[in-house]
């Protein structure tokens, strides 16, 4: 287990601030949920567009419980059951580690931010590749980024935004399948 976490410090070390104010700033917005509002608007757009107004609804609601789950979820890890000090607060790693943006509390394992970012990837890629493949990849590429944003700031080591992904992964699966099953049982239901 010593040897993972040294591995985790190391990665984090290499990892870790090595732009300039340009790309801190470039970070900071790319974790900073609300400069996402864009993206959000233009995936609701895509949605109402694709769906009908059932689907869409179902789909949105999916979506909150997709948040809730994965913010919740994350929150018990960090705050009850790990309890793993972030990079920049752990002793071991005092004066080399940057934090360059604004943190959460004491905890870190793992990732909500990148739980959520990848679990909205998953969601949406299952609604959106067959009609908009590229916005579907693309919203991969969007959640990778973010998990990074964590470990450049230093407020995540690598193996909790891994943590994250993979969690997000799992709640962005499980929801889509919540989403199916929904749209069948309201389908059937109107159906005389």
């Amino acid at each position: 287990m010593e040897d993972i976490k040294q591995l985790d410090w190391d990665i984090m070390l290499f990892l870790n601030d090595w732009g300039n104010d340009t790309v801190d700033l470039i970070f900071n917005i790319i974790t900073y949920k609300y400069y996402a509002i864009p993206l959000y608007a233009y995936l609701l757009y895509l949605l109402y567009k694709k769906l009908s107004r059932r689907e869409l609804i179902i789909a949105l609601l999916t979506i909150v419980v997709l948040v809730a789950a994965s913010d919740q979820i994350a929150m018990l890890f960090k705050n009850t059951l790990v309890q793993r000090l972030r990079p920049f607060r752990e002793p071991g790693l005092e004066g080399l580690i940057s934090k360059v943006g604004k943190s959460g509390g004491t905890y870190g394992f793992y990732s909500g931010h990148a739980s959520n970012a990848m679990a909205l990837a998953v969601f949406l890629w299952h609604l959106l590749k067959k009609s908009h493949k590229t916005v579907a990849i693309l919203l991969f590429v969007w959640a990778i980024l973010v998990a990074y944003s964590r470990v450049y700031l230093g407020v995540h080591y690598p193996g909790d935004v891994l943590m994250g992904m993979f969690m997000g992964t799992i709640i962005g699966w499980l929801c889509f399948k919540l989403y199916g099953f929904l749209v069948l049982r309201f389908r059937e239901s109107v159906v005389p």
